[in-house]
């Protein structure tokens, strides 16, 4: 990682109060007013084949919106990785996919995701992981069952997808390469896909759960200030009405 990003890592890390890591950040955001204290914006919706983005309103306002049709472990890297973008490249609208999300080979998309690697799992823990995965013996192709169940409890406790751990574990491992023989392996010794033998709302988007549905937060934030704005006598009823009515808020 480069200066800049640990730098941005270590001032993210004290601007949201994180101690080790944050788990699932809409919950750690949610615990706080966060469009006050940080002028963040934060939308989730169904955005088509974009994993997320980031842009900028008026007052400094930061903007970012997740597609919540993506697994919440893919979601929470989303996030991280435009909160990387926010402190390290402010300013700057910028439009991430999933592949820009993982893969990228541009610097500030490589940027984003070191810090949202970092941030999310830091080096120091995943080293206490992989330690403990090979002192437990879980790399030998007959522990493929137990790998994959030690694996999953890492998921739900850093709130990350099952693949970016299996690969990081494989790459420290030098068996990247390997990938998709022993995926395939992993789901021969569970007898079915991984998203079918744990939790599947975990890997797998279902709208009946509030981590795949919008968030209200920002439309209750602007209801509130539009209705403020109408008691001050600064906008009338029907100017607020028609400001409800082009962001998605039901009026009543």
């Amino acid at each position: 990682m480069t200066c800049n990003v640990i730098e941005a890592i270590n001032k993210a890390r004290d601007v949201f109060g994180i101690k080790d890591f944050p788990g699932n950040f809409f919950v750690l955001l949610e615990k706080q007013n966060y469009t006050e204290k940080y002028k963040l914006l934060l939308f989730k919706e169904d955005i088509d084949k974009l994993s997320g983005f980031i842009g900028y309103g008026d007052n400094e306002i930061c903007v970012i919106c997740i597609n919540y049709q993506r697994p919440i472990g893919h979601q929470n890297f989303t996030l991280a990785h435009e909160l990387g973008h926010w402190f390290m490249h402010k300013g700057q609208n910028i439009s991430d996919d999933d592949k820009t999300c993982s893969y990228s080979t541009e610097k500030t998309e490589q940027e984003a995701n070191d810090f949202a690697a970092e941030l999310l799992y830091p080096k120091r823990l995943f080293n206490e992981d992989f330690s403990d995965i090979i002192e437990k013996d879980l790399l030998r192709p007959d522990s493929r069952k137990a790998l994959a169940i030690y694996i999953d409890k890492l998921c739900h406790k850093y709130c990350l997808s099952f693949d970016m751990i299996f690969r990081k574990i494989l790459y420290k491992n030098r068996q990247i390469k390997q990938h998709s023989i022993i995926k395939r392996e992993i789901e021969k010794a569970l007898g079915c896909k991984i998203s079918e033998y744990f939790e599947k709302d975990f890997y797998v988007p279902n709208e009946e759960k509030p981590e795949y549905q919008q968030l209200r937060t920002p439309y209750i934030d602007l209801e509130k200030k539009v209705d403020r704005l109408v008691a001050l006598g600064k906008i009338g009823e029907a100017t607020a009405e028609a400001i409800k009515y082009r962001n998605g808020i039901q009026i009543n």
